[in-house]
């Protein structure tokens, strides 16, 4: 699966992915529903019989913290590997070098490599390929073509190879759940987006994520090919601002705070200004405006003004052929920003 992957020609795949139907059963082996919120499927009942609540690693699961993920959701762990049953550390293990307390991750990747030679995971994960395909056709209908990726990339001007691939999880609830970007040495990157079913009826888990959803994952996840680094240089500018995180509420105030820090939540702000006014200018001005009042819903204190700005980028190109160089008028707008909230405080 992981070869035809990565020969596909489009640039924008779709599959259900072996890890991560490894970890979500044995999870449900413990005594858990991946997808609580919903009735149990067929298929939960097959995959949580396969994995053998009497198993080590169905156990070892059943004990572990959130502490002991550090955090991370445990198919985020699982995609740092390669495919089961070796479930072999990739180059790009940053989730896995950086979860958990002791080994406890260690641990559990040990019995999952032992349940799948004992309870022989490629033959259940094949038994399932006519019900995989079935889950496939819901998403590849609405699939967006690489033409998704080209617009992110004309707008920010700088752009990556990349290889964009999601990933259906019938054991999962939720629209997209989980966003992973590895770096190859190459300097392309493979971006993985998990996404969950929308509901369970009569037996059978459905997905209900439309083009447009879909496409918005791929701007923003794509972007940050881009962004990333460029917020980075500017770090010793950017550093001093970092008391506007108080600004911050729901969502953003809740997940973002993590190992990336307050960078990070300027690499969100500026990614979701751009989308939005990705979404103006391909989808017109009502979409625009609604892409932006979701990011504000959302906690993102600091997307209007960016949002805003974003429009002389796009009125000069011939000033700012790219992101890069337009940079320094974001990194001196969230200046004055931090000094009008200072001077508020005061």
């Amino acid at each position: 699966i992981m070869k035809a992957m990565a020969k596909a020609s489009r640039r924008v795949t779709a599959c259900v992915d072996p890890r991560i139907e490894l970890i979500a059963s044995v999870e449900a082996a413990a005594g858990g529903n991946p997808c609580a919120s919903c009735p149990e499927s067929a298929y939960l009942e097959r995959m949580r019989s396969w994995a053998d609540a009497s198993h080590p690693a169905a156990a070892l699961f059943g004990k572990m913290t959130a502490a002991d993920w550090r955090h991370r959701h445990p198919s985020l762990i699982l995609m740092d590997f390669g495919p089961p049953p070796a479930l072999e550390i990739r180059a790009y293990g940053e989730h896995y070098l950086n979860a958990g307390k002791g080994d406890a991750v260690e641990r559990l990747v040990a019995a999952l490599r032992d349940l799948c030679g004992k309870k022989n995971f490629d033959a259940r994960f094949s038994r399932e390929a006519g019900f995989y395909d079935e889950l496939l056709a819901q998403t590849r209908a609405k699939l967006p073509d690489e033409r998704c990726i080209d617009q992110v990339n004309e707008y920010l001007g700088l752009s990556a190879p990349v290889r964009y691939h999601f990933l259906m999880a019938p054991l999962y609830h939720g629209s997209v759940e989980h966003n992973v970007l590895y770096p190859r040495p190459d300097g392309s990157f493979d971006i993985y987006s998990v996404v969950g079913h929308a509901g369970v009826e009569k037996g059978r888990p459905w997905f209900q994520a439309s083009r447009e959803e879909l496409s918005c994952t791929v701007w923003h996840e794509v972007a940050h090919t881009v962004i990333d680094p460029v917020t980075q240089g500017h770090a010793a500018r950017l550093e001093p601002l970092k008391s506007l995180y108080g600004l911050m509420t729901g969502l953003a105030k809740e997940k973002y705070r993590g190992p990336g820090g307050w960078l990070h939540m300027v690499d969100e702000h500026v990614i979701r200004a751009v989308t939005s006014r990705i979404s103006l200018s391909t989808r017109g001005e009502r979409a625009g405006r609604q892409a932006l009042l979701e990011e504000k819903k959302e906690g993102f204190a600091l997307v209007g003004p960016l949002y805003e700005l974003l429009s002389q980028y796009e009125a000069d190109r011939r000033a700012y052929p790219d992101i890069k160089r337009f940079y320094p008028r974001i990194v001196d707008l969230l200046g004055r920003l931090h000094q009008r909230a200072n001077d508020r405080g005061h």
